[in-house]
């Protein structure tokens, strides 16, 4: 099996944070979101899996990343998104879409000798920026364990929100009839939550699926979306299952998402006083209420912290009170007073009492 991963976009409604590094390289309890959704990958597939990442936007700072990193757990595969255009500077693609098709050229359509290992040579996709709180071993047992082509991960949303996500309808063995992109009347409360996995055979309809409204596209057309090629599946006779996650999903494409997710993630794993030396972490008279997360090398005088709170590597707090928020690396914090904030890296803040603070990176303030 082929791991697809889409991360070229440059994630605008995490501005100004994404101005400076891509969306995935957001560092959230002591990882980026990247680290968090590869590392769940490590724990379930081989060292041999090609994970192919779809880079466009800071692409070399993610290859260069990657590759130092995570060289000897994949077999890893770069393909470059080329913008569609720009907008002061800043790329913009067609979307999910042709991400998903570029990765044709990884795949072969050929015949299998039987389901299991049609399968096997399949696909799994994930978005860069969705966390599956759900092992992936689960939804691969789903996969593998189900008579059905594919599966689709779903998670239900309230009735009043179905409009803003892709939506599907299925029938009483729970596999898809319809899928509807940001419906404006109320079909479902089943949307789609992010990751995907498809027999070969299926992988390489979806590419043709893809490729037929990707040669449609005109200079006025809107990004290329997913949904009318799954449908397109679905409608060819494929046997697609919507499969709903037990836990849910951390969603880290906003602000207010990303706070939600540091949440849940310093709740499974907390910083320990006991590390503190080993990681280099100085605690001065302060007062650290747990869950919290604080990055190696970094010092923490005269200050209240948490609970809630994640600190990135080789930052500096000093006479700060900070509860519910995410500071990334290299943060230099001094007589501030707030709570439910971001703060970006390289930052130099000082004298500040106010709530839902959003600082980008290298500000001075």
């Amino acid at each position: 099996m082929k791991i697809i991963g889409p991360i070229a976009g440059i994630g605008s409604r995490l501005r100004p944070f994404t101005l400076s590094k891509p969306k995935a390289f957001l560092t959230i309890a002591g990882k980026t979101v990247l680290d968090h959704i590869l590392s769940k990958f490590s724990k379930t597939f081989d060292a041999d899996t090609e994970l192919i990442l779809i880079v466009g936007y800071k692409k070399r700072q993610i290859m260069e990343y990657i590759k130092k990193n995570y060289s000897e757990k994949f077999n890893l595969t770069f393909i470059e998104q080329i913008p569609r255009g720009y907008e002061e500077g800043i790329p913009y693609y067609w979307g999910l879409g042709e991400a998903i098709y570029l990765a044709h050229s990884r795949f072969k359509k050929a015949e299998s000798k039987n389901a299991k290992e049609d399968k096997r040579k399949g696909s799994l996709i994930f978005l860069g920026d969705m966390l599956p709180l759900d092992e992936y071993s689960y939804l691969m047992y789903k996969y593998w364990e189900s008579d059905v082509d594919g599966i689709i991960t779903v998670m239900k949303v309230p009735k009043e929100d179905a409009s803003s996500y892709g939506i599907v309808v299925v029938n009483e063995n729970n596999l898809i009839k319809k899928l509807v992109e940001k419906p404006k009347e109320f079909v479902s409360n089943l949307a789609i939550a992010g990751p995907y996995s498809f027999s070969n055979t299926a992988t390489c309809a979806l590419f043709k699926n893809l490729k037929k409204y990707l040669d449609q596209r005109t200079d006025d057309s809107k990004e290329i979306y997913m949904t009318d090629s799954l449908q397109d599946l679905v409608d060819q006779g494929f046997k697609i299952a919507a499969v709903e996650l037990k836990q849910g999903i951390l969603d880290f494409g906003r602000p207010s998402e990303l706070l939600k997710g540091n949440k849940y993630l310093l709740e499974q794993n907390s910083s320990r006083v006991v590390d503190f030396p080993k990681y280099n972490i100085t605690i001065e008279r302060a007062f650290l209420k747990n869950p919290c997360f604080i990055g190696e090398n970094s010092k923490i005088i005269n200050s209240v912290i948490g609970p809630y709170v994640s600190i990135g590597n080789d930052s500096y707090i000093e006479n700060c009170i900070l509860e519910n928020s995410v500071i990334e690396t290299r943060a230099y914090l001094n007589n501030i007073i707030s709570q439910n904030s971001i703060i970006g890296s390289n930052v130099k803040v000082e004298n500040i009492s106010k709530d839902n603070l959003i600082i980008g990176d290298k500000s001075v303030y």
